[in-house]
């Protein structure tokens, strides 16, 4: 897009948003939308959006240090003196990765800007509350995650192994959540991914196998995420059903869990 040429066309540039002519897509929904100019508010947006992410940035590193000298002022700001307040090694390496995915967050946001205001001038001023969530929702992810990493749902390379005080702990929790916050669209996708495994259904209904052969009915029940299990047969004086299921258990229409077996019995002719 060619620079404004005269003050009027750059007052209106401020104050009117164009199309840029170009699209992008959003990072979560993947949907593309397209890119207007920045109008004067989008401008204001875009520096108070700074201006937050800088102040989070100082709070989050400030909270870092606090935690890592044992001074724990944030907790004394909110609980008073009496108050027992947990401080084990557990929750010290939560808080880490807590502190972890608020710089993240921090950092995503900065990247944001970067791209959107200072590269392309396309911020929009209703993207600010983004900002301004994305070190808070960064800390709150980054807690959901170390714990779903902990109880051992989350597939992470890395053990914990070595001791809850251990250097290597306290730089794998903060890692875990600063990952989480700065890649915040990624970690709501492995979310949603885990909370479908965990909750969808694990049963299925029993195909009807009789008629079928061996082979068919073993299709039909992978077909249906279950498995053939014993095959017997049984002599038949019809010799149409010969090499066919005759009966099967649990019978056709009834509810199993996915992957178990199913046992078929075969006509065969009499010898």
């Amino acid at each position: 897009m060619e620079p404004p040429k005269t003050l009027k066309e750059m007052l209106k540039r401020l104050i009117y948003k164009e199309k840029i002519g170009e699209t992008a897509k959003d990072e979560l929904t993947n949907k593309p939308f397209e890119l207007w100019t920045e109008a004067i508010w989008d401008t204001l947006a875009a520096a108070f959006s700074v201006l937050y992410l800088l102040v989070m940035l100082i709070f989050w590193c400030w909270v870092l240090f606090d935690i890592y000298h044992g001074q724990n002022q944030v907790l004394t700001f909110f609980f008073s003196e009496d108050t027992i307040y947990p401080d084990s090694p557990l929750s010290r390496l939560i808080a880490y990765a807590v502190i972890g995915g608020g710089l993240g967050g921090v950092v995503n946001g900065f990247r944001s800007i970067i791209n959107w205001h200072s590269e392309r001038m396309a911020f929009g001023w209703r993207f600010i509350w983004k900002y301004i969530t994305l070190p808070p929702l960064g800390a709150v992810l980054a807690a959901i995650v170390y714990a779903v990493v902990r109880c051992g749902i989350g597939v992470l390379g890395g053990g914990f192994d070595q001791g809850e005080n251990s250097a290597n702990q306290v730089l794998s929790a903060f890692a875990i959540g600063a990952l989480s916050g700065y890649g915040s669209h990624q970690v709501f996708k492995w979310l949603d991914e885990n909370v479908k495994k965990i909750f969808t259904t694990t049963k299925v209904k029993v195909p009807d196998l009789t008629g079928k052969t061996q082979k068919e009915a073993e299709a039909a029940l992978k077909e249906a995420n279950l498995k053939l299990g014993k095959v017997s047969t049984q002599v038949s004086d019809d010799p149409a059903i010969a090499g066919k299921v005759i009966s099967q258990n649990p019978i056709a229409g009834s509810i199993s869990p996915k992957g178990k077996s199913v046992d078929i019995t075969i006509a065969t002719t009499a010898p």
